[in-house]
């Protein structure tokens, strides 16, 4: 790992002589911090790709979940930051999983939502979006330090309120929502159904935003949510994000609606 982030060092350093010299030293300093760190969360998911995604099955096996298609991690680039921002779980038919090399994060702003709209590409020098294959989890990389084990806290009158704003709110704008996802994913399948859902956590059974699910239309019709619970992998590492598209808002019947995966998670501020 050492040696990988001293050669990406080197790389960058010899790249940066062709600034302007108008660039001091602080900021030199950090671009090489940023494209070290890029270059550093790539190796990472590189080499921990299997494991990670023989975990991720593991734990959804676990809360009864059964996994009935082909599953594989790849990064996530994004166009935003140009380099490696993560990586994700992809899911769906076998010979659709084995193309996609990397999946393209995509961001974008309505009104009080923060849209990352996700597409599963079988390259990693362009976007070019492979059908069919949605997210089934998100994954954060720690290059220092790691993720720490949260506990989940009781919610209060506001928090209930607050939850319960987030749900009316993706709801309400959920048309507009998915109309704008899907210019943003260069959508050419037109076999395959979205539409935008409200996305709760196991954590604290509440809502903490929205998801865009696609798959066949009478599959995506039986979807009521989105539950997302946590787990860390690798001494705290990773923090991976399960994502279960159900068809009930009841946690605690989890039943995966097969053939349905995520291409966009949505974030909303609400106002205090």
């Amino acid at each position: 790992m050492k040696r990988v982030l001293v050669l990406a060092t080197a790389m960058l350093f010899v790249l940066s002589t062709s600034l302007s010299e108008r660039s001091n030293a602080q900021d030199l300093g950090k671009i090489l911090r940023g494209g070290v760190k890029l270059v550093g969360i790539g190796y990472l998911v590189k080499q921990n790709a299997k494991a990670l995604d023989k975990f991720i099955n593991e734990i959804t096996i676990r809360h009864n979940v059964p996994v009935n298609q082909a599953t594989k991690v790849v990064p996530i680039l994004s166009i935003g930051d140009k380099g490696y921002v993560g990586a994700a779980q992809v899911m769906g038919p076998k010979e659709m999983v084995n193309k996609v090399q990397a999946v393209f994060q995509i961001e974008e702003s309505l009104d009080r939502f923060r849209i990352k709209v996700l597409v599963p590409s079988d390259s990693l020098t362009g976007l070019r979006r492979v059908e069919k294959v949605g997210i089934s989890a998100l994954i954060d990389v720690a290059l220092e330090g790691g993720f720490k084990v949260t506990h989940p806290k009781g919610l209060g009158g506001k928090e209930v309120i607050a939850a319960a704003a987030v749900a009316v709110a993706v709801k309400n704008a959920g048309n507009q929502l998915n109309d704008v996802i899907n210019k943003l994913s260069l959508r050419k399948d037109a076999a395959e159904f979205t539409k935008v859902i409200p996305m709760a956590t196991l954590g604290e059974n509440a809502y903490i935003g929205g998801a865009q699910v696609s798959g066949a239309s009478a599959d995506v019709d039986k979807v009521a949510g989105v539950w997302q619970y946590e787990d860390l992998f690798s001494n705290g590492m990773f923090r991976v994000k399960v994502l279960i598209p159900t068809d009930d808002l009841n946690p605690l019947k989890l039943r995966r609606v097969d053939g349905v995966g995520l291409t966009a998670v949505i974030d909303m501020r609400v106002m205090s």
